[in-house]
């Protein structure tokens, strides 16, 4: 039997132009289909990843082209995004290590955690490719640069002649600064979560890193919400771009489940009670269980993370807690636990709403409802991947009604449901006994509680002020939606997961009989309070009551005359008008079409109006030194201490700035010397130290690290101390002896003497 016939047809290098011109089949044949390599496949199947996503289908073929093309993407969370660009990325570069100095790919992403994530996923998928090839060969080499660690170590990484980089872009520009890389050899840039960098948060490290990019490197960006028009992204230096976008109709999973509760502002953490308990069914205290689910708690600000968490484990829940300032050590290991097991609730803010992949996570609550749709798309992502069923829930206060009906607007009716069906309330029974619970129990139990919900409301405050505006449709909705509360007993129906549905409807009438209570006015004025009878004042009521009641009578019928008269004319013009007809295929909006949706993609989204005016006014600058300086000098900045305008001097902010390669004006704590100095100790050179310098000889290439070849000094293996060459030890010598003589001199009183 021939050996070639158990070879897939896919990987058959040597068959005729018959089999060729077959479709492939057998394992790994979809693979194959996409031009990914033979390697490439057996890492993929390896790990189970036996179909291509229709993400990976559509941006894999293009990002492997010849010539290779820049790729904008964009596709629900857990799509498979990140093994859309690991898959070219490594087949672009190879599995393993090239005796080149400088970094071949770069991926820039916006939080530590998917960094890391990415780490994880790449080495594990180019593991996969190398494996049975012999030890001869080297694996590639992989640099994390983020905030939170040493700059030694990450200096070490970057000496190391790193093939791919995985990076933050704050911390990487500032070993950019301080190393005065050369990055003229990268192949590769990709942007993960590209809408997030590209914001303003980044927009000065974005710039000065692109700066000093090669124009002829290959870019690929990422993300859950991409704006169609790409001249958002033109910073970039995207060239003939092929814009992929999937899901524009389903912006959210499918298999999620949207829930909006209703509540009061001084009741959400009684409503966030009531969720963990009655609805995700998480017990608390005694009530725990092995394998009950899991829920990330998504809040504004990190004082808020602070006083949520604390409540939680006053309540008895097991809780991490998650935010940007956190120090990273201590990051790591609060997602650790979460994601062992070993608590069941994780408070963050939005920096963990992108890139995070707990694989079994059911739940997402949303105690401060996000001010943009692609917020709460990244947030609600973090459930429902992979083909699991997930739950989002919402508590959403009077306040953030606008947001609402713009998140409406951009999923749309279907997925969101009408105005009547889109809200739901808590049992206000439940409601009041946690009030009860939280502020008689928990408060006496952690007394801190109350200082630090007083800093959260703070933090709230800071909050509304500096988040982006709805649209202006958003707060005609709101406003006559509050009308229809108002004064009247308006309820909202029930949420039937958090009651039981034998009971629904008795609480349903609870609530109604709370809510009259609520809406309940008295007749009476202040005057005729208690003092009803035979008395002067109360008489004296009555008789202005009856008085004023006849003269309403009156105008009511005056004006019913009006609109009889009114409507009949109006009658007698309908019958000879034509009603207003829309023709589909004639009619010309005035805006196009998905509109809306795209306002919502967009990265101005919810751009205040004093931005919005910044952005369009133009200031003339005077021709004259004199003139500008004057000019310059006039300006005034708020002062929120002093609440008033203060005129701004020189070195007022006392931050010291650099001006950089390109122009862009840098802190100056970005290029300190540590560098020289972290080399000197080290006795080590850069990669590129080592390509600039023709007197140092031929480079030994040693696995981990480079040393410099020193006359006279010999070399120690990784992690040594080294010795001194015959100078050093000289001048050491030298410096030894000063000092003696200097301590042997005589002091000033042993002269005078």
């Amino acid at each position: 039997m021939d050996e070639s016939s158990n070879i897939p047809s896919w990987a058959d290098q040597s068959g005729s132009d018959s089999v060729q011109s077959n479709k492939p089949k057998g394992p790994g044949s979809q693979w194959q289909a996409l031009n990914v390599g033979p390697d490439m496949i057996r890492s993929l199947l390896l790990r189970k990843f036996k179909n291509p996503t229709p993400i990976q289908r559509a941006s894999i073929p293009g990002a492997l082209s010849t010539p290779p093309r820049d790729i904008l993407a964009m596709a629900r969370t857990g799509s498979g995004k990140t093994l859309g660009y690991l898959i070219p990325l490594l087949e672009r570069i190879g599995s393993t290590h090239s005796p080149s100095t400088n970094p071949r790919a770069l991926i820039m992403c916006p939080s530590r955690e998917l960094a890391m994530q990415i780490l994880t996923v790449g080495k594990d998928l180019a593991r996969g490719m190398t494996k049975g090839k012999g030890k001869e060969t080297e694996n590639l080499r992989w640099a994390l640069i983020m905030g939170g660690e040493s700059m030694e170590g990450q200096f070490e990484k970057m000496s190391q002649s790193p093939d791919i980089v995985i990076a933050t872009p704050g911390r990487f520009l500032h070993l950019l600064v301080e190393m005065q890389c050369d990055l003229r050899h990268l192949q590769m840039v990709i942007y993960d979560e590209a809408d997030r960098l590209f914001e303003m948060g980044f927009d000065v490290q974005l710039r000065e890193i692109l700066s000093r990019l090669p124009s002829t490197r290959q870019n690929l960006l990422f993300s859950a919400t991409l704006p169609s028009t790409v001249a958002e992204f033109a910073k970039a230096g995207l060239v003939n771009p092929l814009l992929i976008r999937l899901d524009t109709e389903h912006k959210v999973s499918p298999d999620l489940d949207l829930r909006f509760l209703s509540v009061k502002p001084t009741e959400k953490d009684a409503g966030l009670l009531v969720t963990l308990r009655d609805a995700i069914k998480i017990g608390s205290g005694s009530d725990k269980e092995d394998n009950q689910p899991q829920a990330i708690v998504f809040v504004s600000t990190k004082h808020h993370v602070d006083y949520v968490s604390e409540l939680l484990k006053a309540a008895g829940y097991r809780t991490s807690h998650i935010y940007s300032s956190l120090d990273q050590i201590a990051r790591q290991q609060q997602l650790h636990q979460f994601r062992k097991r070993f608590t069941d609730v994780l408070v963050v803010t939005d920096v963990a709403a992108r890139g995070l992949d707990i694989p079994i996570m059911d739940h997402v609550i949303n105690y401060d409802f996000p001010p943009g749709p692609r917020v709460f798309v990244h947030r609600v992502g973090r459930t429902a991947r992979a083909g699991r069923k997930g739950t989002a829930w919402s508590l959403v206060t009077r306040d953030d009604w606008p947001y609402l009906y713009d998140l409406q607007t951009f999923l749309g009716s279907s997925r969101m449901g009408n105005d009547a069906d889109m809200l739901k309330a808590f049992p206000q029974d439940s409601i009041s006994e946690n009030i009860e619970y939280i502020l008689s129990g928990l408060d006496e139990v952690a007394p801190h509680l109350q200082d630090q919900r007083e800093v959260m409301r703070k933090g709230q405050a800071m909050f509304e002020r500096s988040r982006g505006k709805a649209s202006a449709g958003s707060y005609r909705k709101a406003k006559s939606l509050g009308h229809l509360f108002s004064g009247s007993t308006f309820t909202l129906p029930i949420d039937p997961s958090l009651v039981d549905s034998r009971n629904l409807s008795t609480i349903a009438a609870r609530n109604r009989l709370v809510a009259s209570i609520a809406a309940y006015a008295p007749n009476e004025t202040v005057l005729e309070l208690g003092r009803r009878g035979e008395t002067d004042n109360s008489i004296l009521m009555q008789k202005r009551r009856k008085l004023v009641n006849s003269r309403k009578k009156i105008a009511a019928e005056d004006m019913s005359a009006v609109d009889d008269k009114s409507r009949s004319s109006d009658d007698k013009e309908d019958m000879s008008m034509a009603k207003s007809f829309r023709d589909p295929h004639f009619f010309m909006d005035h805006s196009q079409s998905g509109a809306a949706s795209e306002r919502g993609y967009s990265l101005q989204s919810g751009v205040s109006l004093p931005e919005a005016l910044s952005a369009t006014t133009l200031d003339m600058t005077a021709d004259e030194g004199s003139n500008a300086r004057a000019q310059k000098a006039s300006q005034l900045s708020w002062d929120r201490k002093k609440r008033k305008f203060v005129k701004t001097t020189v070195g007022a902010d006392n931050k010291k700035m650099i001006r950089s390669e390109s122009g862009a004006l840098l802190p100056a704590t970005y290029s300190t010397g540590r560098y020289n100095i972290w080399k000197s100790k080290k006795r080590t050179t850069s990669s590129s130290d080592l390509q600039n310098s023709n007197n140092q000889g031929q480079v030994d290439k040693i696995r981990g690290r480079t040393v410099v070849d020193i006359p006279g000094a010999k070399t120690v293996p990784h992690g040594g101390t080294g010795l001194l060459s015959a100078r050093a030890i000289r001048q050491q010598r030298e410096q030894k002896l000063k000092r003696k003589e200097k301590s042997n001199r005589p002091s000033h009183q042993a002269k005078k003497r």
